[in-house]
């Protein structure tokens, strides 16, 4: 059965599990917290129990703010590239009582991914996500864009990972996913694969938005399509 990018040539899609033991086929894995450790200490934050409905509001409100902190902090290290002390960051919720929520997970992939180590991407998506969390599209897309923004882009990676997304969890791709896929399209100057994927958009009723016109903007014959497609 063809794939969106089933024309990308011999690599086969795979879905990795976490290299916690060893480096993965990159090269020597980075001397950072084992994501699958790291998980397993997320679980074993302790949650306070309180008596009020008053305390209780509180205590959830400490985590909450205790959460959108460390995820600020995460990114900030992101874009410096310090992904050892990003990981720290998230594994120091666990020693305060909290467990990171999705927003905060995300964060870290996407660090990783920006530091171009899809290996810990994968490995802090995996360890994190299914049983403990539940990922959104926005998770999804964030590995998306890791793995397309390798030279050549890693289409059948890509592919396992809408795959995953929509067998493993029952999300279907949305503008979320597409403008993705469209940015690294534009980006590789694969214009073929672009008309494919806005084929794909319209065959599945999807509805562009501002991001999408803005993905093709540099290219007017994909913006002339995406008009004839999509409206």
């Amino acid at each position: 059965m063809e794939t969106l990018f089933s024309r990308a040539g011999p690599q086969q899609p795979q879905l990795r599990r976490c290299r916690c033991s060893g480096g993965g086929g990159g090269g020597p894995a980075p001397a950072l917290a084992p994501p699958c450790r790291l998980a397993r200490r997320m679980r074993a934050a302790p949650v306070a129990v309180l008596g009020t409905q008053s305390e209780l509001s509180e205590d959830e409100e400490r985590a909450r703010e205790a959460r959108a902190a460390v995820t600020k902090r995460i990114k900030a290290l992101g874009e410096q590239r310090r992904l050892k002390e990003a990981v720290q960051e998230l594994a120091g919720l666990s020693k305060i009582g909290v467990q990171p929520d999705a927003r905060a997970a995300t964060a870290l992939v996407a660090a990783c991914a920006r530091a171009g180590n899809m290996e810990m991407a994968e490995s802090v998506f995996d360890s994190l996500f299914g049983d403990f969390l539940r990922p959104d599209e926005v998770a999804f897309a964030v590995l998306l864009r890791g793995y397309g923004a390798r030279r050549p882009p890693a289409w059948g990676d890509m592919d396992a990972t809408l795959t995953r997304m929509r067998a493993r969890f029952g999300l279907e791709p949305t503008a979320v996913s597409y403008n993705a896929l469209l940015d690294v399209c534009v980006a590789s100057d694969d214009a073929d694969r672009a008309l494919d994927v806005i084929d794909r958009m319209a065959d599945d009723g999807v509805e562009p938005n501002e991001y999408t016109v803005a993905a093709v903007a540099r290219k007017r014959s994909l913006r002339s399509y995406l008009r004839k497609r999509l409206g």
